[in-house]
């Protein structure tokens, strides 16, 4: 069992993350050979890549909860059981019921992972460390999404190579569950007194919670929205092939990790989360702005975005770490990370289709409105203008 905070254990919950992330992204690449094997139209199409992320959306409450209830160690299991199973089913499904069914347990097992590995980060760290490692954590999402497409998209237009993608993905799940030995625990008495201490009511009359849920649902709103359609608008735009325009999503994605890995070394250095928030805010909109005005020209459009990942990474970054301070008591962790971890699924389902409507009614000026509102959102809502109480107890093993 590795020790409860040490590096090693931070990077074994972040592979869990990017392994929840692929439940998602690694149906993208190959959703057009879907398509054609069961004959799906447009919407239904659409159901097999987002409903993982419906699930999480309507479900992150709940599951926090039930990890302040039975441990996260152990949903983290069941997340990686579901994992395994849903890989399998849509791997040897013959219909589009069974492949759906086989999303569905994958959405739990999204939902599982994700809550799970969140509330044991925050569990075993504390103070600057823990700020650190959830910095770190926000960016398991654009590492999941590059390494996902990346080794995916080879199967993509090879027949029913596509289910490999899946069988692959079993495979990883059998590993991660062998992983989950590693994985830091609690003692019975540690885990009734935390037990006893539970109170999902607590988390739903704090201010602080839905602030901090406010502010991760803007930023994953904004930020989702931009990628997704990222390529479709350069492409477009700027007459580039669609391997160029993707090119310039993936070393946008680059930018992003970047920033997250920055906010945790700026706050070892103790560097003021206000004044880190406004100006990645700051950086947000004005980039945003600048990617989206009708003179600007591919190259400039390349910069504006990846500046834009800076911003948009380090803000979303500095919104995690403020979990741990809005929580009731550290019982709570589980369900304050959950409460604000559906609100942030909920702005990653509702961001691509606003800016992808925007291409057809509003034009580039309701995109800016989109942005400047989610940059002014993210960061008025969070709790960084007066002091907060902040969650430290560390359960130890």
């Amino acid at each position: 069992m590795l020790r409860p905070g040490s590096a090693l254990s931070l990077m074994l919950l972040f592979l869990y993350g990017i392994a929840a992330t692929s439940l998602v992204t690694q149906s993208v690449p190959v959703i057009g050979d879907i398509a054609r094997h069961y004959q799906l139209a447009h919407s239904t199409a659409g159901w097999v890549i987002s409903l993982p992320s419906l699930i999480t959306a309507l479900g992150s409450l709940f599951g926090g909860w039930l990890v302040d209830r039975i441990g996260d160690k152990k949903v983290i299991v069941a997340g990686t059981l579901f994992g395994l199973a849903g890989n399998l089913v849509v791997f040897w499904s013959e219909d589009i019921t069974t492949l759906l069914a086989g999303r569905l347990l994958e959405g739990f097992a999204y939902l599982s992972l994700t809550v799970g590995a969140l509330a044991l980060i925050m569990r075993t760290t504390a103070g600057v460390r823990r700020s650190v490692a959830l910095g770190l954590w926000t960016a398991h999402t654009a590492v999941g999404i590059g390494l996902t497409l990346s080794i995916v998209a080879p199967l993509a237009q090879h027949g029913e190579l596509w289910r490999w993608a899946f069988g692959g993905h079993a495979m990883l799940m059998v590993l991660l569950l062998f992983g989950t030995i590693l994985l830091p625990g609690r003692d019975v008495l540690q885990n009734e007194a935390m037990r006893r201490m539970v109170d999902i009511w607590s988390v739903l009359k704090c201010g602080g919670a839905y602030r901090v849920a406010l502010a991760a649902g803007a930023s994953a709103f904004i930020q989702t929205g931009v990628m997704a359609a990222l390529t479709v608008y350069m492409s477009h735009t700027f007459g580039v092939t669609v391997s160029a325009a993707a090119g310039v999503g993936t070393l946008a994605e680059v930018f992003v990790v970047l920033a997250c890995l920055g906010v945790g070394h700026l706050l070892k250095r103790n560097w003021s989360v206000r004044l880190m928030s406004v100006a990645g805010s700051g950086l947000t909109l004005v980039a945003g702005i600048a990617l989206y005005m009708p003179d600007t020209t591919f190259v400039g459009a390349a910069v504006a975005i990846c500046a834009f990942s800076v911003g948009i990474g380090g803000v979303n970054a500095l919104i995690w770490t403020l979990i741990p301070r809005v929580a009731p008591s550290t019982a709570t962790l589980g369900a304050t990370g959950g409460l604000v971890s559906q609100a942030s699924y909920i702005g990653v389902l509702l961001g691509p289709p606003a800016i992808f409507t925007s291409f057809q009614t509003g034009g580039w000026t309701l995109r800016i409105a989109f942005i400047a509102l989610a940059a002014f959102l993210q960061v008025a809502a969070m709790p960084i203008w007066r002091k907060l109480h902040q969650t430290e107890t560390v359960v130890n093993v």
